[in-house]
């Protein structure tokens, strides 16, 4: 089969793109799934552009309409390159505690009170004591994150083949 024959099957399918945006959107970055960093980089930059303007009030109803319809068809691509390029690993109570703090400028001392003092905020860092679930519960309230957030995460087992 041809490329005439193939255009000549699908034309009366076409649903022509009116909006300029859009059109040099799908011309210049056409969804489809990501091979390679610097394709990932390209399309990552493009969305968080896009999704910029967005936040700031894009000018016009058309310009969003066209915006959001490119991100709906491009997302999912970005999200499948990065979850095969970039796994996520498994991540300690420990370290999630110790990310909090350092987000959120705390030291040990800080945390003494949540945790029945210094030496335990010590002990729990250093991997010499586990969390609680009351200690958990209150460092979900105080950081404003889910009490999963300090269970530790282990990677899926694949599914076994039955027999």
């Amino acid at each position: 089969m041809t490329v005439e024959t193939l255009e000549r099957k699908l034309r009366p399918l076409e649903e022509p793109v009116s909006n300029p945006l859009l059109k040099w959107l799908y011309l210049h970055l056409p969804p489809q799934p990501i091979s390679s960093r610097k394709m990932h980089h390209s399309y990552a930059e493009a969305a968080g552009i896009l999704m910029k303007e967005r936040e700031l009030g894009t000018p016009d109803a058309a310009t969003r309409e066209a915006t959001t319809k490119y991100l709906k068809a491009m997302l999912p691509f970005i999200e499948e390159y990065e979850k095969k390029a970039f796994p996520a690993t498994p991540v300690s109570a420990e370290d999630m505690l110790r990310f909090l703090m350092e987000q959120n400028g705390l030291s040990q001392y800080d945390l003494a009170k949540d945790l029945g003092g210094q030496p335990a905020v010590s002990y729990v860092l250093n991997g010499k004591r586990k969390l609680t679930r009351e200690q958990i519960s209150r460092l979900a309230r105080r950081f404003h994150v889910a009490e999963t957030t300090f269970y530790p995460s282990t990677p899926q087992p694949a599914p076994s083949r039955g027999r």
